[in-house]
């Protein structure tokens, strides 16, 4: 292969690898000491050790108003990406949980401007509310319950507190609501 040729396969295999990297459904150890033997390792529902959560609301997206998020009430919390082609497919299904009234929907998109992240909302007609959370300040907050680097991830989160989490993509609205299962007896 000619030398000149070199430097540019390179540099696009290592761009692949970053892109898929970000769209994966296998678990990427977050944890500083890799000790959470709970941590969710595949892709699905985990329950996970309950830690309280808040979302970032401050750059909000979509038309959203509010400024903070009642976490009160079953959540289910999506974290996507706009470039995440898996994050694309799920995110009609999602809406329609959401429209439906079934679980309160709320999303943080992991795109590095909100412009990126409003386009998709936008392209999609997504109308549950969703924020930027570029530097990954929620997953951080969970302590390892959810990959810092793998989009989509969604947290079930009642009464403040993250109870388990789901990753990669759901297929159906019954693989949503089955986060349900989780939400301890009130």
């Amino acid at each position: 292969m000619p030398r000149r040729l070199l430097r540019p396969l390179a540099a696009l295999t290592a761009a692949a690898v970053w892109t898929l990297a970000g769209c994966s459904t296998t678990y990427v150890d977050s944890t500083p000491d890799g000790a959470d033997e709970d941590a969710p390792v595949a892709a699905g529902w985990t329950r996970v050790d309950p830690i309280a959560a808040e979302l970032p609301t401050d750059e909000p997206l979509g038309g959203t108003d509010a400024t903070s998020a009642d976490l009160t009430e079953p959540t289910l919390v999506n974290v996507w990406a706009s470039w995440c082609e898996p994050c694309q497919a799920e995110m009609p299904l999602l809406d329609e949980v959401s429209r439906s009234g079934d679980l309160q929907v709320l999303g943080l998109s992991r795109d590095v401007t909100a412009a990126q992240g409003q386009t998709m909302i936008d392209d999609l007609d997504v109308t549950f509310d969703s924020w930027l959370d570029a530097d990954a300040e929620f997953a951080v907050a969970l302590d390892g319950r959810m990959p810092l680097n793998s989009v989509p991830a969604s947290a079930m989160v009642v009464d403040g507190e993250v109870v388990a989490v789901h990753l990669g993509e759901f297929r159906d609205r019954a693989e949503v609501l089955d986060g349900l299962d989780y939400v301890p007896a009130r």
